[in-house]
């Protein structure tokens, strides 16, 4: 069984994720050094090294990394990647490893694809869940004022529509601070955005996998999110945590990941709780941060039930068995 796995950050050398990213793929390799059933291969930039493994090997990425799985994906049974849903960076992989026949342990390229976007991901959640008012509009086509009016009140949220980093999130109270953020969107070639509803609360993710028949939610995650200057950004996570309302987490998460067909392997989804309410915010159709914590903290190796029902094995549960914490 020969598995292709990375994560594009410890690829790409970007800066803002590239430390969580290495920390998501240590603990896959970590978890598959070991397992004699399986020959590892992990792609990664030459800057980095992951220290202790015995057995996985690596291999030096110096040319685009489309271009390499372009030629080298056929060579390989298996793949298990990290990449964001930014402009269509999963969807683009997944549909290189399908085009190869190399079976991905984890979403199909018609999930990622209706998760690349927030406003897309919307459409598909069922109707009586309920989602932060949202619409979705190009930087040219809107104004403070306007956007402002439908949602009668002056907070707003904006943030990029296919995007699923923090480092593009704002809270804006002013015709100025909103004009601010779409100059800063156009330097950085960011044309379609959400604008939604400020709602104020606790942010959490639950931590799902799943294949096409069977959902497990493993954990409740408390995300750590920093407010500085009126942009927000993801710092880490608190896994697991007990919540008055989990078990109404959970229901609602099985019921999301049902609506879209594709999604498989390990999947998070963010929500904000307020009062007694929870709000679905976004689907990441991939391994998160909270796998950081669970690894460890797992009754199994989490990566190898991972990949067992990403092939469509059923036969057990998992149990977490402590509390950790991951700060990015």
């Amino acid at each position: 069984m020969k598995i292709l796995v990375f994560e594009y950050s410890t690829i790409s050398s970007d800066n803002h994720l590239v430390h969580e990213g290495f920390n998501m793929l240590h603990s896959i390799l970590t978890d598959l050094d070991n397992i004699n059933e399986f020959e590892v291969y992990y792609l990664i930039n030459k800057n980095y090294k992951i220290e202790g493994l015995n057995n996985c090997k690596n291999i030096h990425i110096t040319t685009n990394l489309m271009e390499w799985l372009d030629k080298n994906a056929s060579f390989y049974d298996y793949c298990l990647f990290i990449a964001p849903e930014d402009n269509f960076i999963q969807y683009n992989i997944t549909r290189i490893l399908e085009k190869n026949n190399v079976i991905i342990l984890g979403s199909n390229s018609y999930a990622s694809s209706i998760c690349s976007s927030k406003n897309k991901t919307y459409k598909y959640i069922p109707h009586d869940i309920k989602k932060i008012p949202s619409i979705k509009k190009n930087i040219n086509q809107c104004t403070y004022h306007k956007i402002k009016d439908i949602f009668k009140q002056n907070e707003l949220i904006i943030k990029p529509d296919n995007q699923t980093s923090s480092n593009f999130i704002y809270k804006v109270h002013t015709e100025n601070e909103f004009n601010k953020i779409l100059n800063i969107y156009k330097e950085n070639n960011i044309e379609d955005i959400l604008i939604q509803k400020y709602i104020e609360g606790n942010s959490v993710s639950t931590s799902i996998i799943c294949n096409e028949e069977y959902i497990q939610c493993i954990s409740l995650n408390s995300q750590i999110i920093e407010n500085k200057k009126n942009q927000f950004k993801y710092k880490g996570c608190i896994s697991p945590i007990n919540h008055p309302l989990k078990n109404e987490l959970y229901k609602i998460s099985e019921k999301i990941v049902k609506s879209i067909p594709g999604l498989k392997g390990f999947i998070g989804l963010d929500f904000i709780i307020q009062d007694k309410k929870i709000y679905f915010v976004e689907i990441n159709s991939r391994i998160t941060t909270p796998f950081i914590v669970l690894h460890e903290n797992t009754n199994v190796n989490l990566t190898k039930f991972l990949i067992d029902i990403s092939l469509g094995k059923k036969d057990f549960e998992i149990q977490i068995l402590n509390e950790g914490k991951f700060i990015n």
